[in-house]
């Protein structure tokens, strides 16, 4: 009789102490990767990790955890490589430049004009774009906008200045995506290559802009957020808005490619 109850005791404690440490029963351990780091083991009254690269979801009838790739937010920023820095003192422009709506822009019945997509970026000053083109001299020169004032970079005070040229590099496929200009009435907006003084919260985002206005082609900059062209022609400085501006203006974009890249048309 003793040594019966000494048994149901025993085995009681021990159903107990098993029911006690369920909870914590290591979910879907891995073998390690051979790395010499072992792959974390994910416990089951654990909260899946946070993570802006993979997303961690949980099966409701199974004790398993599998991982599933998001879709990277697409925007229109580009990385270093695609800029290449142009010296006004030395300059080369890279075979990879790239050129608004990747041909001469039309100067009605004169010849038509090569131009070089540039970006300006003075020290805590906001980012403008600009052309790198051949002047009257046939030498390469440089124009951009500030505040409503042109400043060339054959100027003394501008010579020195850091000007950088847009660029493609790679290819395709591997950059999953491709330049296209696009009608500003048919843009998404979270396409279009920009920039802005992030320093400050509120900065508009300029983008590269080209208009169409009877027979003349005229390279310049757009605030994206105002919807308002800026360019030079004749030495002064033009604006275009409302109307002009949704239906003639064409703004540089980052299409992304699937199956393949589409075709870009003007």
């Amino acid at each position: 009789m003793i040594c019966g109850a000494i048994v149901t005791a025993l085995v009681t404690w021990h159903i107990c102490l098993t029911s006690a440490n369920e909870d914590f029963i290591p979910v879907n351990i891995t073998e390690g990767s051979g790395s010499g780091q072992e792959d974390t083991a994910i416990w089951s009254n654990d909260l899946p990790p946070l993570s802006s690269e993979i997303d961690f979801l949980r099966s409701t009838t199974q004790k398993t955890v599998t991982k599933r790739a998001t879709n990277t937010f697409y925007n229109g920023i580009l990385d270093r490589p695609f800029f290449s820095v142009f010296s006004y003192l030395k300059p080369l422009i890279p075979p990879t430049a790239i050129i608004p709506l990747n041909r001469p822009l039309q100067r009605g019945n004169s010849i038509p004009q090569l131009q070089y997509i540039a970006l300006w970026a003075p020290r805590g000053q906001p980012p403008h774009w600009g052309a790198i083109f051949q002047n009257a001299q046939g030498k390469l020169d440089g124009s951009f906008i500030k505040d409503r004032r042109i400043y060339n970079l054959s100027s003394s005070d501008m010579q020195n200045t850091p000007v950088r040229l847009v660029q493609y590099v790679g290819n395709e496929q591997e950059n999953n995506f491709k330049f296209a200009w696009t009608k500003a009435i048919d843009v998404d907006m979270a396409t279009v290559v920009s920039e802005r003084d992030f320093t400050k919260q509120c900065s508009s985002r300029m983008a590269p802009a080209v208009l169409q206005d009877h027979g003349f082609e005229y390279f310049g900059e757009a605030d994206i957020d105002n919807r308002v062209m800026y360019y030079v022609e004749h030495n002064f400085v033009n604006t275009v808005t409302g109307s002009l501006f949704t239906n003639n203006v064409y703004l540089l974009t980052k299409q992304q490619c699937q199956c393949s890249c589409p075709a870009t048309s003007y």
